[in-house]
């Protein structure tokens, strides 16, 4: 209660629930993403469930003017970010080989750069006021890569490379950084994912909801956890993957093609 949260992505998905979750709790709440409309209906929801101050701020990770229009919006109306959760991010399965290149800066410029950039105007305001948190939401496809998504595994794993170096950086200062890994959730993520890819892992045995997942993000806020992943079974695979590669280049191979 009272502190504020900055969510990225939040007009759907993860980070929509991710708001109502901290809305029931009395949170303050900086809304972002590119849809200006369905935002405005996640903050009137958010409203609704008891949220303090609750503010929709269009932001398009992929330019940087768009974000630094949301840190002056910030300053002009002293609005203290006590919690980042970058949420936002989308993937695409396809074989890496044919796929548009265009594709593939645009997904590293929104799943990291992006990130990346947020992150560190957040981390100096954060800085000046001696305490934060930045929550990454990434994804167990940056520890295990599946065949097709060679390029959404790299961007997650490149987030997972910058949440640990940026972790040791801002402990000192008081500012937590945690990493926040799931498997298949079933959120429209998976509306640009192969129709056969797509079933079997919203209706697989490994899939979170996405009230789960939201509720897996909100209890990271306050904590000192450095990592957290989810479901279990899957975070085990990541392990078993990491001592035997070469047993889960098989299972993979065999088991995990669209």
């Amino acid at each position: 209660m009272n502190k504020t949260i900055l969510i990225t992505g939040a007009s759907s998905g993860i980070g929509e629930y991710v708001a109502y979750e901290a809305a029931t709790k009395g949170a303050n709440l900086v809304l972002c993403a590119r849809r200006e409309d369905k935002l405005l209906d996640v903050k009137y929801r958010c409203e609704q469930l008891g949220a303090g101050n609750v503010y929709a701020i269009p932001v398009d990770l992929a330019d940087p003017d768009s974000m630094d229009d949301l840190i002056n919006h910030l300053d002009e109306k002293t609005i203290q970010i006590d919690s980042l959760i970058n949420n936002a991010g989308f993937g695409h399965s396809e074989p890496f080989v044919t796929t548009d290149f265009n594709l593939v800066i645009n997904m590293f410029q929104v799943n990291v750069l992006g990130l990346m950039y947020l992150t560190q105007q957040i981390a100096l305001t954060m800085l000046d006021q001696g305490s934060g948190q930045i929550i990454n939401v990434a994804s167990l496809a940056g520890k295990t890569s599946t065949p097709n998504y060679a390029t959404y595994g790299a961007t997650k794993g490149a987030v997972i490379s910058f949440s640990n170096a940026l972790r040791m950086e801002l402990k000192p200062h008081n500012i937590q950084v945690t990493t926040v890994n799931f498997g298949p959730v079933d959120t429209p993520f998976f509306d640009n994912i192969e129709r056969n890819r797509r079933e079997a892992s919203v209706n697989g045995p490994f899939a979170l909801t996405v009230t789960k997942a939201a509720e897996t993000v909100i209890k990271t806020i306050g904590t000192s956890k450095r990592e957290v992943n989810r479901p279990l079974l899957l975070a085990a695979g990541a392990k078993f993957y990491a001592l035997v590669p070469e047993v889960g280049d098989y299972i993979l191979m065999n088991f995990f093609r669209d």
